[in-house]
């Protein structure tokens, strides 16, 4: 069997699946300028956010990792007309010019935006949980964290989504990146009390970066 051409596949998936949007662009445009195009999920990554907002009925998500608001946006468009989406970057000037880019959308009302240290924000909202869903994007050494954070805040059957759980491939061992050892054990302790512990039930999609995906159980 022919092997895959990884970089073909992502291109037909944002082909077929991406959203079109004349604001993607300008996002599109403000991440290239900054050179952080990597650090953005992909179109097709985008629209299963989509997905997972739509098929579970949330109506109140956290982000974790704004960047320029590529997710918060798909999200946000997913969600009913009174559902609101927190979403937390500690870098003001991206925020600033995300909420310039993405004003005049009719989702902009549903966004909230917060910027400072995760950990410290995610204790200022603690008092609009427990919450539907919680997508995490950010620095990856925290995600225990997080993790932790999402146990105490997430509503029983709500919905548990992390990026970047492969880490480059330094889960299982073939990332070509200088990685921290502890970084490699926090991701793998990371997607092991998500796979199938007696609080979460999920799985890890293969996507380009790999997505864990759990429902909280109670």
């Amino acid at each position: 069997m022919p092997r895959t051409d990884k970089s073909k596949q992502t291109k037909y998936l944002d082909q077929t699946f991406g959203l079109k949007d004349p604001l993607l662009k300008k996002i599109q445009k403000a991440v290239e300028s900054e050179g952080v195009k990597r650090m953005q999920i992909s179109a097709h990554e985008a629209r299963i956010l989509q997905f997972l907002v739509k098929v579970s009925k949330a109506k109140k998500v956290i982000e974790i990792g704004t960047l320029y608001a590529y997710s918060s946006f798909h999200i946000a468009k997913a969600l009913p007309h009174d559902g609101k989406i927190w979403t937390i970057d500690h870098n003001k000037n991206r925020h600033r010019l995300s909420k310039k880019i993405l004003k005049n959308s009719p989702d902009f009302k549903k966004i909230s935006w917060h910027e400072g240290s995760a950990l410290e924000q995610l204790k200022v909202l603690e008092s609009f949980a427990p919450f539907d869903m919680i997508f995490i994007d950010a620095d990856k050494e925290p995600y225990l964290k997080y993790l932790d954070w999402a146990e105490k805040h997430l509503k029983k059957t709500g919905l548990l989504v992390a990026d970047n759980t492969f880490l480059f491939g330094g889960v299982y061992g073939e990332s070509d990146r200088d990685l921290k050892v502890e970084t490699i054990k926090t991701m793998q302790k990371f997607n092991i009390r998500l796979s199938n512990s007696k609080l979460w039930k999920g799985a890890l999609l293969p996507t380009k970066e790999g997505m864990t995906v759990s429902i909280k159980q109670f």
